[in-house]
């Protein structure tokens, strides 16, 4: 409030109170951003929380397990360290992943060692038991499949 509504709000005082719903309009306006404020810090919190996801894949009707380590980076997307395998033997890839946490989740990486090849890119829907199925495919390759990823922890 500025000096010239605390001023008619010291006259109205004296008028019959009427001050007392700018200030209570006031305060609510300015509890307002407060709440805001409390909604993104818990979401950046949520956010901070995530470190690993965990899904399967199908490649040539074969499946096998995978799971990346994430680190935050802000606005739902995360540096990921991919881990998986192929007839026993270690396929590793960096990357990003990003997602909102609810309903979409998409991603790429690059191979970094082990017998891993080539990039990918995926991308899918959460469905509403936390698993979102998704299609994967070799970036400027001809290969494909499917995957599905578990709610990040």
């Amino acid at each position: 409030m500025n000096r010239n509504t605390v001023a008619r709000c010291v006259s109205s005082v004296v008028l019959g109170g009427a001050c007392l719903a700018l200030v209570l309009a006031g305060s609510t306006a300015l509890a307002e951003p407060d709440k805001a404020a409390a909604k993104t810090d818990q979401a950046a919190a949520k956010t901070a929380e995530v470190t690993s996801v965990k899904g399967t894949c199908t490649f040539n009707g074969k499946e096998s397990a995978w799971s990346a380590t994430l680190t935050a980076k802000g606005d739902g997307t995360y540096d990921a360290a991919y881990v998986s395998s192929w007839g026993g033997s270690p396929l590793s890839y960096v990357g990003t992943i990003k997602t909102d946490l609810k309903t979409e989740i998409s991603g790429d990486g690059k191979a970094s060692g082990g017998r891993g090849n080539g990039t990918f890119e995926f991308s899918g829907k959460y469905g509403t038991n936390s698993i979102a199925q998704c299609s994967y495919k070799e970036v400027g390759g001809r290969r494909s499949g499917t995957m599905t990823a578990e709610l990040p922890k």
